[in-house]
């Protein structure tokens, strides 16, 4: 700010010399023209009052002169100056994001490019901060919704046990199995919920560790495969020779892989193949989980891994889950900079996690 002041001082003293040698000149000029008329004429002898007042006109004039020079030059400096400060003026009463036209190159078209700067990132920051504020309210919405779900249920069907509506132990335990069910489905959306407001928030620290990505997928899907027999599903890894090490965190990287092929096992065409694979691709790995699915339309596929997005649109409770499995998985892939995508042709769906490899 001082430099700007003195650059302002100094430019308006150059503008008073610059007039003053401006008139100075014209005064000069003036008066050597009216020796020149003395010569010619001898007014001098004719009229003194005559060359008072030739003297006093110059005199004026020669204010006038430098007067004009000086507006001249300061006059554009001084339009300039207002018109930032009626910009920063618009700007402080939250109009974000707007400018100020830059003129010149000077110190202070440098304080103008330092608030075009100050504006866009206040502008910024505001936006993602509305942005927080609409996030937290769908947020609320989805949420209420999910747990307003199973609550009206574990409510009615206590109230039947409340109220001795059944007629045998078999009707007894089928509905204090279905209450059990409907308070884990209750557990696991809360538990899920928990955890990606951690992620969300960059509340959570991440234990990396350089490990081999091939042993860990390998051992997922022996895990796995059971449960995937049991659902008429034949898993199928695709695991190179050539080892990928990562550097992750093994503990949440799993759950990338576990809520993935959770995904698959749901909504998989039965009976089908599930296909496990690895491969390097741009100096990093990349895994692929592929298998049969219901066609998916492009705009829901832009949709799979936000929160709460379901593909069916009545949230049917009978393929189960939460709707925060797929959105945790990005939020996990993204804090090991690496990136998550979904890819659909006809009937074929396929999840991809790409990783940057580690070296050492």
């Amino acid at each position: 700010m001082n430099k700007i002041r003195t650059k302002i001082s100094l430019q308006l003293f150059l503008a008073i010399i610059l007039s003053f040698f401006v008139s100075l000149g014209a005064t000069i000029i003036i008066f050597n023209f009216i020796s020149w008329l003395n010569n010619v004429f001898n007014i001098q002898e004719k009229s003194v009052n005559i060359l008072i007042a030739i003297s006093l006109s110059v005199f004026v004039i020669s204010i006038g002169i430098f007067v004009l020079t000086f507006f001249l030059i300061i006059n554009r400096k001084i339009k300039y100056l207002k018109y930032i400060s009626q910009r920063v003026k618009y700007i402080a009463h939250e109009e974000f994001g707007s400018t100020i036209e830059i003129r010149g190159n000077d110190e202070i078209s440098d304080l103008c490019l330092n608030i075009n700067l100050m504006s866009q990132e206040l502008k910024s920051k505001f936006d993602h901060e509305r942005e927080i504020e609409n996030s937290k309210s769908e947020l609320i919405s989805d949420v209420s919704h999910d747990l307003r779900t199973p609550l009206t249920s574990i409510k009615g069907y206590l109230q039947l046990l409340k109220d001795k509506q059944y007629k045998t132990l078999e009707e007894l335990e089928t509905y204090i199995n279905i209450a059990f069910g409907r308070t884990e489905m209750l557990e696991d959306l809360i538990e899920n919920l928990f955890e990606y407001t951690k992620l969300q928030g960059k509340e959570i620290e991440l234990n990396y560790k350089r490990l081999c990505l091939n042993d860990i997928v390998q051992q997922i899907v022996v895990d796995y495969g059971p449960l995937f027999d049991k659902e008429h599903l034949n898993l199928q890894p695709s695991i190179p020779n050539d080892k990928y090490f990562v550097k992750i965190d093994p503990e949440k990287y799993v759950r990338v892989i576990e809520n993935l092929l959770g995904n698959a096992l749901k909504y998989s065409l039965k009976p089908g193949i599930v296909a496990v694979s690895l491969f390097s691709e741009n100096n990093g790995v990349r895994m692929a989980i592929k298998n049969r699915a219901k066609s998916i339309d492009a705009e829901s596929l832009a949709h799979l891994f936000d929160r709460f997005y379901r593909f069916e649109k009545s949230r049917s409770k009978e393929t189960g889950g939460t709707g925060l499995g797929l959105a945790i998985a990005k939020s996990i892939v993204e804090l090991h900079d690496g990136s998550i995508w979904a890819e659909a042709e006809n009937e074929t769906l396929s999840f991809n996690v790409w990783l940057p490899l580690s070296l050492q």
